[in-house]
């Protein structure tokens, strides 16, 4: 798994490696403050089982990698959406963080796979 992170910052540089790395830490990050802080090991779950499913889906994520980056900017809007109005929607904290746990991991599967697969290459690298 290491060998497909320095791809991704070899292959197309130091912005989209953080990008990557930031998700996985902030997916590590929810996961360790819904267990010790919500005392609930749901987070925890939701990202294991996101990432396992990501590996699974990993050829089909890169084969419709096109649609998937158009898509997810719009995964954004959950996140301000759940936040603001989340509460008022009667979700409870723990919810909410079930809520942006999933998104986040999906957007980390969306990015991930297809930056160290070695079919993409960057045609913008000189």
């Amino acid at each position: 798994m290491l060998h497909r992170f320095s791809r991704i910052r070899n292959e197309f540089g130091n912005k989209d490696f953080a990008k990557v790395v930031f998700l996985f830490v902030a997916l590590v990050g929810m996961s360790l403050a819904g267990y010790f802080f919500l005392s609930s090991p749901w987070a925890a779950v939701i990202a294991v089982a996101g990432l396992v499913l990501g590996w699974l889906l990993r050829n089909a994520i890169v084969h419709r990698m096109e649609v998937l980056f158009r898509i997810a900017p719009k995964f954004l809007f959950i996140y301000g959406i759940v936040l603001t109005v989340g509460q008022w929607l009667g979700l409870s904290r723990e919810g909410q963080l079930l809520i942006i746990t999933a998104t986040t991991v999906t957007l980390f599967d969306i990015q991930f796979w297809p930056l160290s697969d070695h079919s993409i290459i960057n045609i913008e690298k000189e």
